[in-house]
């Protein structure tokens, strides 16, 4: 049993999980949600890779080399550059309607935008969709986590 840098931070991500644990115990419900809906699965995760680590137990086995990312070879250069530029200009989009509209509208204004111009799909799959991820989206965090969602740039210029 050694101890490796692959143990010690699994260990480190537990103590951390337990830590944010107890510091929710005073908490509110509503304030502690949070830190422990995720805390007890990172605990529990780093714990058992933890374990797994220190009984030797790995997929790759002990004799693994370590693997340097590389992009696949069947995707020409220029392909995956374009790719790359579309998806950055997707999510730049994202956050610049979330800031100029809000998150209520950024959201199916985002998902409509994205299935109807880059899945190519038609009109009602799109609009179906978006109605879908407001309505989800209205549910989760106005609904049941009561969370202040501030508007954006433009209705805030508009209501003055």
């Amino acid at each position: 049993m050694r101890l490796n840098a692959r143990i010690a931070f699994s260990l480190a991500i537990a103590l951390l999980a337990a830590w944010a644990l107890v510091e929710s115990q005073g908490w509110a419900l509503r304030t502690a949600l949070y830190p422990r809906v995720t805390a007890v699965p990172l605990l529990v995760l780093a714990v058992v890779e933890s374990v797994l680590s220190l009984r030797g137990k790995d997929e790759e086995g002990d004799e693994a080399e370590p693997m340097d990312f590389a992009a696949t070879a069947s995707v020409p250069p220029d392909v995956a550059t374009r790719r790359t530029i579309v998806t950055t200009g997707w999510v730049a989009g994202f956050f610049a309607s979330v800031v100029l509209f809000g998150f209520p509208i950024a959201i199916p204004l985002f998902v409509f935008a994205y299935v109807k111009g880059q899945g190519k799909e038609g009109w009602l799959p799109s609009l179906l969709l978006s109605a879908l991820a407001l309505l989800g989206f209205h549910v989760l965090f106005v609904r049941l986590l009561h969370v202040p969602l501030p508007v954006g740039l433009l209705w805030q210029v508009f209501t003055r």
